[in-house]
């Protein structure tokens, strides 16, 4: 039995949980919305053969910092390891790491350039190698504030490198430097960001090699390092083959599409990335309380995955139209396949975070390089075959059939009748969607002009889906925020008085 000091640091734990993931979701949500507001206008000015230059090297960027600091700064996340005994070590292989792959992405810039087909490439891959070298030295601040899920500070950090990074952004693209804008964008954003970690009251750990600390540090970091290099392998592996066999403008099509089905995907994989794992680690040797956090957190995944896919699929075109031209509008079928591709992948990314939790990366690698291995192929028959909507189909045929069975598979000794608990978890909410998307469709058929389909369609969907939802929403929330108990009482009403109706009428 659970003495009452244990049940206090449990519920202590859950409340700064809720508070990160629901700051985390802030950070992300504004730092998107803000980020299209500046594409929006960015995208106009530049042309899509300089939108897929960046693309190109922006791949290398995200491939590589995906490993830049070995996977050793999740140690300092992980609560069940102490920080004073590991962090030194942790600050001295990544910043040692950052600096080698830093220096290695600058040096082979040209010919990296040349195998994405794009030459004119060079330039932005040498920008962003400072990024790489950037991720290294930040590594540990980062890793310590989701440690203490402490994702408000992050998001003032955002908020504060937003002027500079995206001022540069627009002045460089005005002056014709379109590939280059983006590229020095990332990097001054990227520094911001971590000076002002930096600077937040918090310990600071010089870097410094404990030996009897570097193995188990690297036994634990490299296999999560070597699982994020194909993750983010995985994720560019279709711009790759986009950029050699097709070119970049069609790159920078494809990409426009990725980014805008992204929006929801990457908010709900930000929260679950600096939430989910630190949570499942201190709840992962009781069953009972491990099962009914999953459950929670599929339910509040799917909640709001399931129905932006939906409306996703049902207005892809008209979004791309809208809000970036006529010149855009080929992206529009890929957003749409692109939008369910979103809402599993959200999915997968819960499942890892538990294996990780629970020491075990290593499977989280085995499924990612299943993953890379079934998908390169998928991917380079579906671009030479399909074009771009090719490419699309082939990543939900492949995470559908392949990755989320894996996962399934690799955590059945660890929660029991899992496929049962996230069905059971994830079925309300995504019928909710699609009686929701089914609804909004129907309106939009004799409805012309983007906005106007749009405005038609978010108004039915929000209602339609808000009210099929809100009950499965109390799960989740009702008992955790009581400032929700207003809107659940009002719910109850309505739902009496159109029961009190139904009764008269019969």
């Amino acid at each position: 039995m659970k003495s009452d000091a244990s049940i206090a640091d449990s519920e202590s734990l859950d409340s700064r949980a809720h508070r990160g993931a629901v700051w985390s979701g802030i950070n992300m949500l504004m730092t998107k919305l803000a980020g299209i507001a500046v594409t929006i206008v960015v995208v106009r000015i530049v042309s899509p053969h300089d939108f897929g230059v960046f693309a190109a090297a922006l791949i290398v960027h995200t491939i590589v910092s995906s490993f830049a600091e070995l996977g050793v700064a999740s140690c300092v996340a992980r609560r069940d390891l102490s920080l004073d005994d590991h962090a030194p070590t942790v600050a001295a292989v990544s910043l040692i790491s950052g600096t080698v792959f830093a220096l290695i992405v600058f040096g082979f810039a040209e010919p990296i350039a040349a195998a994405f087909g794009a030459a004119d490439a060079k330039g932005p891959v040498q920008v962003l190698s400072i990024c790489v070298f950037l991720t290294g030295f930040f590594a540990v601040p980062g890793a310590m504030m989701t440690r203490e899920f402490r994702q408000d500070r992050l998001f003032i950090a955002n908020l504060v490198a937003f002027v500079p990074a995206n001022g540069l952004l627009i002045l460089l693209a005005l002056d014709g430097n379109g590939a280059l804008a983006f590229a020095w964008s990332r990097v001054a954003g990227q520094l911001v960001v971590g000076l002002v970690i930096i600077l937040t009251p918090q310990r600071f750990y010089w870097p410094r090699i404990n030996r009897g600390k570097l193995r188990p540090i690297l036994k634990f970091g490299l296999p999560l390092a070597g699982a994020n290099l194909i993750n983010y392998t995985l994720l560019n592996a279709d711009f790759a083959f986009i950029s050699r066999i097709l070119g970049p403008a069609v790159l920078g099509i494809y990409v426009l599409a990725f980014n805008i089905a992204s929006w929801s995907s990457s908010v709900l994989g930000s929260t679950i990335n600096s939430v989910a794992m630190t949570a499942f680690s201190e709840s992962g040797l009781e069953a009972t309380h491990l099962r009914d956090r999953l459950a929670r957190w599929t339910r509040l995944t799917a909640l709001v995955a399931c129905p932006i896919a939906a409306m996703t699929a049902v207005l892809s075109t008209d979004i791309v139209v809208g809000l970036y031209g006529e010149k855009w509008a080929e992206a529009g079928p890929v957003l749409a396949v692109l939008g369910i591709y979103g809402a599993m992948f959200t999915t997968s990314l819960l499942l890892s975070n538990l294996l990780v939790a629970r020491g075990q990366s290593w499977r989280v690698l085995l499924v990612q390089a299943s993953w890379l291995a079934t998908l390169v192929p998928g991917l380079w028959l579906g671009v030479s075959q399909f074009g771009v909507l090719g490419a699309a189909w082939v990543h939900v045929g492949v995470i559908a059939c392949l990755v989320l069975p894996l996962y399934l598979w690799m955590l059945r000794s660890a929660v029991e009748d899992l496929p049962g608990l996230l069905f059971r978890a994830a079925a309300g909410p995504l019928l909710a969607a699609i009686a929701a998307a089914g609804a909004a469709y129907a309106v939009i058929l004799p409805i012309s002009g983007s906005w106007w389909r749009i405005a038609a369609a978010a108004l039915t969907g929000l209602f339609i889906y808000m009210a099929t939802a809100l009950p499965l929403a109390r799960e989740v929330w009702g008992g955790a925020n009581t400032r929700l108990a207003p809107y659940f009482s009002t719910y109850d009403s309505l739902l009496a008085r159109f029961a009190k109706i139904r009764r008269r009428s019969t």
